[in-house]
This record gives C-alpha cells, sequence and structure tokens, in this order.
C-alpha cells in the first residue's frame, strides 16, 4: 500500500503581514520587481529629457479620462482591465468578457467642462470599441490690442473620436491599437488632426504580475491659421501586481514635450456581499509644474451588481481642485464570482485525495 505524505502548510504560525511571512515576501518581490523593470526600461536615451516643453498642440489629449484609473494616479497602464484600457492601454480591451458602457464628467478648475463616453463589444474575433472625449469652456472674454475692456465674448472646444480594437494573440500577449480624429475650435478658427495609439499588455503567470506598454497621439499636426504644432506623443510603461484585496500598479510617462515622469497608484476593494462592494484609491504623479498642493490623487467608488459609480479628486495647487464622476455599467451574462475557479480547484484536489474513502467521499457530496 502506498502512503502519501500529509498536506504540509508553510509557516502556518506565520500571519501574512509579519516580516517572515512567505507569502509577504513573496509579494514584496514581485512588485519590487515589476518597478525595477520599468525603471530600467524608461532609462533609454531617447526619453532622457527635451526641449520641448508647452510645444505640443492638442494638449487635452493628455487628459485621462475615468474617475478609476485617475484616483489611482493614472497608474493604469499594467492595469488595463476595464472599458478605460480604451485610453490608457488599448490591449486590455483583449481581456474583456462582456459588453461594457462608461461615461465620465470632470469639472476641471477655471469653469472648463470635460466629458468622455465609451462602449465595449467583446466578440469572438476580438473586443471593439468606441469612445468620444470633449473638453469646452464659454463666457471667454475677447479683447483687442488697444484696450483691455472686453468687446465680446467667446467659447473653446476640443474632442476627439476614437475606434479602439484589443485582441489576444496568446493566452498571455494582447495588442491594441486606436484610430483617432481629433477636432479643435477656438472662436471661429478651426483645426483637426489624425492619430493612432498602440498597446500591448502581457500577464507573465508570475504572482498575477501584468506588463503593460502604451505609444499615445502619433499622427499628424492639427493646424489653426498658419500655425501648427506636433501632437503630444506619450510613451507609457507600467506594471501591477495584486494581493488579495489590494492592487499596486505602477507607471512611468515619457512625453516629448515633458521630462519622464512616475506615477504610483494602489486600489483597495472589499466585497460586502454577492452584489456589493466598495473601492478607496490614491495615487502619486511626480510630474506636476503647478504650484502648492500637486501630484496626489484619491478617490473611491461603489458597485451594485453590474453597475459602478465612481469618483475621482485631483489637485492642481494654485490653479484648484478638479473632479471627475463616473458611471461604469457592464451588460450582458454576469461573471463568475471571482471565489468560484479557487473553490472548484479546492474540490477537485480534495476528490484526488480523498480517492478510496467512501466516508470521505460522501461528505464531500453534501455541497
Amino acid at each position: 500500500m502506498t502512503m502519501r505524505p500529509p498536506l504540509v502548510i508553510k509557516n502556518a504560525s506565520s500571519p501574512w503581514w509579519k516580516p517572515g511571512s512567505t507569502l509577504t515576501s513573496t509579494w514584496i518581490l514581485a512588485f519590487a520587481r515589476m518597478t525595477a523593470m520599468i525603471l530600467l526600461l524608461s532609462s533609454a536615451p531617447v526619453f532622457a529629457g527635451n526641449s520641448n516643453v508647452g510645444t505640443s498642440g492638442a494638449a487635452f489629449l493628455k487628459i485621462g479620462p475615468g474617475a478609476r484609473p485617475v484616483g489611482m494616479g493614472e497608474a493604469f497602464t499594467g492595469v488595463a482591465d476595464d472599458i478605460h484600457s480604451v485610453y490608457w492601454n488599448p490591449a486590455g480591451l483583449a481581456t474583456l468578457k462582456q459588453t461594457e458602457l462608461t461615461g465620465m464628467h470632470m469639472q476641471y478648475f477655471q469653469s472648463i467642462q470635460y466629458e468622455f463616453a465609451a462602449f465595449a463589444q467583446p466578440t469572438e474575433y476580438g473586443t471593439w470599441a468606441l469612445s468620444i472625449a470633449n473638453i469646452h469652456t464659454d463666457n471667454i472674454d475677447r479683447r483687442t490690442e488697444d484696450s483691455d475692456a472686453a468687446i465680446g465674448q467667446f467659447s473653446a472646444s476640443d474632442a476627439a473620436y476614437w475606434v479602439s480594437y484589443g485582441k489576444r494573440l496568446t493566452s498571455a500577449l494582447s495588442l491594441g491599437a486606436n484610430f483617432k480624429y481629433i477636432r479643435e475650435s477656438l472662436d471661429t478658427s478651426k483645426a483637426q488632426a489624425w492619430a493612432g495609439d498602440g498597446g500591448m499588455l502581457y500577464e507573465t503567470g508570475w504572482h498575477d504580475l501584468k506588463l503593460g506598454a502604451a505609444l499615445q497621439n502619433l499622427g499628424t499636426h492639427p493646424q489653426f491659421i498658419n500655425e501648427s504644432d506636433p501632437l503630444p506623443l506619450t510613451l507609457r510603461l507600467g506594471g501591477s501586481v495584486p494581493y488579495k484585496n489590494l492592487l499596486v500598479a505602477s507607471d512611468i510617462l515619457m512625453p516629448r514635450d515633458h521630462q519622464i515622469g512616475a506615477a504610483l497608484g494602489t486600489e483597495y476593494t472589499r466585497a460586502l456581499s454577492h452584489d456589493f462592494s466598495f473601492s478607496a484609491r490614491a495615487g502619486y504623479r511626480t510630474d506636476s509644474d503647478v504650484d502648492g498642493l500637486k501630484g496626489v490623487a484619491a478617490g473611491g467608488g461603489l458597485t451594485f451588481g453590474r453597475a459602478s459609480i465612481d469618483f475621482a479628486w485631483v489637485p492642481f495647487g494654485e490653479l484648484g481642485n478638479s473632479y471627475r464622476f463616473g458611471l461604469h455599467l457592464k451588460l450582458g451574462e454576469r461573471d463568475e464570482p471571482i471565489a468560484a475557479p479557487r473553490l472548484q480547484k479546492i474540490s477537485a484536489r480534495s476528490k484526488r485525495e480523498t480517492s478510496g474513502d467512501p466516508v470521505l467521499e460522501s461528505l464531500l457530496s453534501l455541497k
């Protein structure tokens, strides 16, 4: 008769939060390696600094949509697990399992308002999405060189419309792309441009570590009358590591018109019931140029079944605060509960280990 060795749980007496815990050491090591890899990639000489500050057109394209990603400090390139991937990393669209719809309103400083909406539909050939972003302000005083007194008012509006596609190439690697039309309006003057984005998302399979990269705003130059400027081309490199209810992510940002910046974000999610959960988020970016309170971000969200309501707060120093409010809907069949696959694996393993024991097999059948 073959004797099976007893099941041994390592470090069972050491809670996960203590320094000697194997789980804590492994999780910290995973995040440290992820961050080190991002910093190494960001040291490429072509992104080591530039003299193009303030030279990009259509600067509104640098405003990130989505209360959830922004509440995490905009460290979302290596997360990209919902419809907001259409902006941050279109490769993440390939991971969607059901139809998703989102809308967001942002109250920016100086009475500027920003709206964003997107729709994504997974198919057997990949995931398609449509998005629109618009920023506008009204009642701007018109003045001439001869007088400081206002002689009227005008408005300004910028918008981008894009189609997105994401597809899994393998079980670990996903690719995605955006094709965008950009339109700007300043009083009676107008400009337009075309642009594309590309993204990659790699699920390493090592402690759920994910790595992502995205190149944004590669395209033509918008032109007002006789003046034109290039789009705000940006390379983003990021990664994320989950542990229990906590998600930690970091990004390196390499724009053509600014110095290299970094973003760090966290999200804590707690399920209170099968259909209700809440999230708390916080993040920090290093590349803000404003004076006063800057770089930080915070937010949260509530999920009721297939609907989520999210909020984010980002201060801009002396310019004031910005607030984002978003609604996120998942349509179609409900996803399996997170714990279901784990329970199935435990059940299958238990059946293998108790095979041949009629008492234990009868107990397992009573579920």
